[in-house]
């Protein structure tokens, strides 16, 4: 996720009831000893909220948005199969090692600092499965801090010093529009480190006016496409609140 101003909310104007997290229980099903996912079982464990982060912790829940993506993917594996693969407010990491599942090249999971343990506890549980995998793909998933307000070079995330394989081919967002404070340092986050070539999807839920307009302008001035993918026809049902772009182009690219 990312570190914000604490003092910073998500002001509404008298036509924005929602409240910032408007939490409208849990639409997916999600079971942490394990959910059956492209034919194997995915294990991710969540802590009870303990306010470790600015964020107010909420890296270390599994949200409907990630399982949304993730079950998303799980119909389109090409989109990430063979590919260097960049996460942005991974939490628990649940998309992340979905996408190790699917058999991504590279899989480089961020959030907070106080997020990782867990991050990288889950990773743990589900190694055996990508490497047990029939297939001579080698996937790589790694854990790093990404704080959006001051994000690291690219080239560190992705741990390569070649040019041509500095920035990610795929970078994943579930989840991570809420505050309109955290808008801004989102996308300048993403604009950082896509190029022409690179692939972005977003899932998040509309939980306010304010804060999905702003959202909405901005992802639209960074990137040339921005399409709303019909997950219904790929067989994922999803409420009408949640959103799952896919963005490519680069105005300025």
């Amino acid at each position: 996720m990312v570190h914000p101003d604490s003092s910073e909310s998500d002001n509404k104007d008298e036509g924005d009831v929602t409240p910032i997290l408007a939490i409208m229980g849990r639409f997916f099903p999600f079971d942490d000893e394990g959910i059956p996912f492209a034919g194997t079982t995915l294990v991710v464990k969540e802590t009870t909220n303990q306010s470790l982060g600015d964020d107010g912790s909420t890296g270390l829940n599994v949200w409907d948005g990630a399982m949304l993506l993730a079950r998303y993917l799980e119909t389109k594996p090409e989109v990430v199969r063979g590919l260097r693969v960049l996460e942005l407010g991974s939490g628990c990491g649940l998309v992340g090692i979905a996408v190790g599942l699917l058999g991504a090249k590279q899989v480089v999971m961020t959030d907070l600092e106080y997020a990782l343990p867990l991050m990288r506890d889950n990773v743990a549980l589900n190694e055996s499965a990508w490497i047990d995998r029939k297939d001579p793909r080698t996937t790589r998933v790694n854990c790093k801090i990404c704080d959006w307000f001051h994000p690291p070079p690219a080239n560190l995330l992705m741990g390569s010093t070649d040019v041509n394989t500095t920035h990610p081919d795929v970078i994943l967002v579930a989840d991570c529009v809420w505050l309109s404070s955290l808008v801004a340092p989102l996308l300048q986050t993403l604009k950082k480190y896509t190029k022409e070539s690179t692939q972005v999807i977003i899932t998040y839920q509309q939980r306010g006016r304010e804060t999905h307009d702003e959202f909405w302008e901005g992802i639209h001035s960074i990137f040339k496409k921005v399409k709303e993918i019909d997950t219904e026809s790929a067989g994922v049902a999803k409420p009408d609140v949640f959103h799952v772009l896919l963005c490519s182009g680069r105005h300025d690219a």
